[in-house]
């Protein structure tokens, strides 16, 4: 599931946390380490010094309390944990977290954690490595009115003289069907509703995506997850 945090800021940890999210030593690791990089690179925070970010957790599934493994982490950085919260409403929830988009459009306040963090980062000797790509796929912020929809899009893909601009991010199997995430230097647009079969997928392996999952595995996940059906599935 995702969870909606707010850790409140510990001063005499700034800098150690400023090194850990330059470094991409924070959580370094860990299971959980690729998704508590792209939560807090992604975080906010408000006059209160208390800090909002979405982070992916599975623990509750796997029989734990929420964010169980995340929170001795966290507690090294943070003063203390004021919140963990559910983002979505949990039975509504499809455990589909790694391409969901359910959480997208949820608005945290306060300012980017990372424009607090800037002087620190600027100002230490660091080995930066900012540049390291943490993609949180439900927090990518997608154009709709760009989005495309079926095999044939893909196709016009290939054949336009302009796809050297375009960059693959992401492919995988939806409820109702493949789905593909593209950038274009601007903003992310997404192809929907591709039929799951040998075509489209040789299509997509033209343009550099292989296919995470397939759309019966997503079902069967869906009907097994905490919302017991795939009826409310937010993938497409």
């Amino acid at each position: 599931m995702r969870y909606y945090l707010k850790c409140k800021l510990n001063p005499v940890e700034k800098d150690r946390l400023a090194k850990g999210i330059k470094t991409a030593s924070l959580a370094s690791g860990k299971i959980f380490y690729e998704g508590m990089q792209s939560a807090l690179r992604s975080a906010t925070i408000d006059e209160d010094d208390v800090v909002h970010f979405i982070e992916i957790c599975y623990c509750l599934e796997g029989g734990l309390y929420p964010m169980a493994m995340e929170i001795p982490v966290l507690s090294d950085y943070f003063e203390n944990i004021s919140e963990v919260r559910d983002a979505r409403f949990r039975e509504q929830c499809t455990m589909e977290c790694e391409f969901c988009d359910c959480t997208r459009n949820i608005k945290l306040p306060g300012k980017p954690l990372m424009d607090e963090l800037s002087t620190l980062m600027t100002s230490q000797p660091y080995h930066d490595i900012q540049s390291t790509n943490f993609i949180d796929i439900g927090r990518i912020k997608l154009n709709r009115k760009k989005q495309k929809e079926g095999v044939y899009a893909l196709k016009s893909l290939c054949d336009d003289k302009d796809y050297n601009k375009l960059k693959p991010i992401f492919v995988g199997a939806a409820i109702s069907g493949l789905f593909a995430i593209f950038y274009d230097g601007t903003d992310y647009f997404r192809i929907k509703n591709i039929s799951d079969n040998a075509e489209s997928r040789e299509v997509l392996r033209t343009l550099g995506l292989e296919v995470y999952d397939n759309v019966d595995s997503i079902k069967s996940s869906a009907r097994s997850s905490l919302a017991c059906s795939d009826k409310r599935s937010n993938v497409v």
